[in-house]
C-alpha cells in the first residue's frame, strides 16, 4: 500500500516544500468555534450572556459535532462575525459561496 508519505517523498524537494507550505496555510486558517471565540478574546460567560444561555450550555455547544444551521448562525453572530458556507465541486475543486441571510438576533433560538 502506498502512503501519503511515500508519494510526498517521491516529489522533488521544491514541490514538496510548496505543498507543505500550502497545507500549513490552510491549517492556519481553520479554527474550531472555541478557538475563534478565544482569538476574539471572548469568554464562554460573555457568549452565554449574549446568547441568553448558561455558560455550561455554551461549553456543550462548542463541543458539538452536529449543529443546527440556525444555532451555528446565532453563535457566530454573537461573536460579531458573519457565517459563510461554501460548497466545493468534487471534480474541479471549485468553491462556491452559499448565501445565507442574517438571522435577527434572538436570545432563545441558540439552544
Amino acid at each position: 500500500m502506498i502512503t501519503h508519505r511515500d508519494v510526498m517523498n517521491r516529489l522533488p524537494k521544491k514541490r514538496r516544500r510548496a505543498i507543505e507550505a500550502r497545507a500549513a496555510k490552510i491549517l492556519a486558517e481553520e479554527m474550531t468555534l472555541q478557538e475563534l471565540r478565544r482569538a476574539l478574546k471572548r469568554s464562554q460567560v460573555t457568549m452565554a450572556k449574549t446568547l441568553g444561555l448558561q455558560q455550561a450550555a455554551v461549553s456543550r455547544l462548542e463541543n458539538r459535532s452536529d449543529w443546527r444551521l440556525s444555532t451555528l448562525q446565532d453563535y457566530v453572530q454573537a461573536m460579531d462575525c458573519e457565517l459563510e458556507i461554501y460548497a466545493r465541486e468534487k471534480k474541479r475543486g471549485q468553491r462556491r459561496l452559499i448565501r445565507i441571510l442574517p438571522r435577527p438576533r434572538s436570545r432563545s433560538s441558540a439552544a
